[in-house]
């Protein structure tokens, strides 16, 4: 999760996209793809350093202690699979000793209105500089080499063998894809920090430990896609902020406003609907919210599907003069063309 400090306002200064924390990563790796490297991720100032795993402590680091921000450290590359993270720290802190900090970075003035004494200067590491964006365009076609270069020695391998599960027919040779395994996506309750893998068990969840039943408030609302989303997101927003969402009071941690939300039976008490069916909550609050994956519009699942398809008239497609398309299509006369010139 991005590092957020809550203020006595209410509002949250927030770096970055808050994400939850991810899963537990299978322990085995493909072949030809790196773990997490030994390789540390080191500061740009000083001797600090954390493993690749802990790169958000990293940057938390560089913003409290030495007033620097990397921008769009996501789009450098995985730093679960390849190193070009601590490539990208290493260049950068080889480059500041050659040369001062504001060469390179932006300055940010904080409370520029304010006393001189009380302001202070902080420095944004951006691909608006091209050094910076060379750098991080060569990190990322070293990484799209490498995945390129994966997946050709898959498309060459011929030792795939897999026995048919309905027949005795075997098949052998190139196994292209055959063997990737799609991770499953959790969905995190919107109390706890409990995750479920499909709709019903986290829908479940909510219901019987924390009493909050989204399923009604669809229905008794006749809440669309889109306003169950917003809906989502504003709940989200106001228990991160540790505040009531059905109140709108506001406490010193989110286990106080939880505590208060299930105590007063706030559960499910949603203000009026003015007040979250705002545009600013299409936005997810957390960018890998599994949750909004889940939703669906309240006509799906709940009408009958014979009736549902009388309502869609089909109309039949003219193909009385079908040879005549073919003969005068654009792509027939583009090959035409094509094959002339060549």
């Amino acid at each position: 999760m991005a590092a957020s400090e809550p203020s006595k306002d209410g509002k949250d200064s927030i770096l970055e996209p808050l994400c939850f924390p991810d899963q537990p990563a299978d322990t085995s790796s493909p072949p030809g793809v790196q773990c997490p490297g030994s390789e540390p991720l080191v500061c740009l100032f000083c001797s600090e350093s954390v493993p690749p795993p802990r790169k958000d402590v990293l940057l938390r680091h560089l913003l409290m202690e030495h007033k620097l921000v990397i921008a769009d450290v996501k789009l450098i590359a995985d730093v679960k699979l390849i190193a070009d993270v601590p490539k990208y720290l290493l260049y950068w802190k080889g480059r500041f000793l050659e040369q001062p900090l504001t060469d390179f970075c932006s300055v940010i003035k904080t409370n520029s209105t304010g006393p001189v004494e009380k302001q202070e200067d902080y420095f944004l590491l951006c691909d608006v500089l091209p050094e910076d964006r060379v750098l991080r365009e060569k990190l990322q076609q070293k990484r799209l080499e490498e995945v390129l270069e994966q997946q050709q020695k898959e498309r060459d391998d011929s030792s795939f063998h897999r026995l048919c599960m309905f027949c005795s027919e075997e098949f052998t040779g190139n196994s292209d894809w055959s063997d990737w395994q799609a991770h499953p996506v959790s969905a995190v309750c919107l109390f706890c920090d409990h995750q479920s893998e499909t709709l019903e068990q986290i829908y479940a969840h909510m219901k019987e430990a924390h009493g909050f039943d989204l399923h009604l408030l669809k229905t008794e609302l006749n809440l669309k896609f889109y306003q169950q989303v917003k809906l989502v997101n504003f709940i989200r927003r106001q228990i991160h902020q540790s505040r009531c969402y059905g109140c709108t009071r506001m406490f010193d941690c989110r286990a106080d406003a939880l505590r208060h939300i299930a105590a007063e039976g706030h559960v499910m008490k949603l203000p009026e609907m003015s007040a979250w069916d705002q545009p600013q909550y299409y936005f997810p609050t957390y960018e890998n919210d599994a949750l909004l994956c889940t939703l669906s519009d309240s006509e799906e699942g709940d009408g009958d599907e014979e009736h549902r398809g009388e309502e869609i008239p089909v109309i039949a497609e003219d193909i009385s003069n079908l040879r005549a398309l073919k003969q005068s299509s654009v792509l027939k006369q583009l090959l035409k063309e094509r094959g002339g010139s060549s």
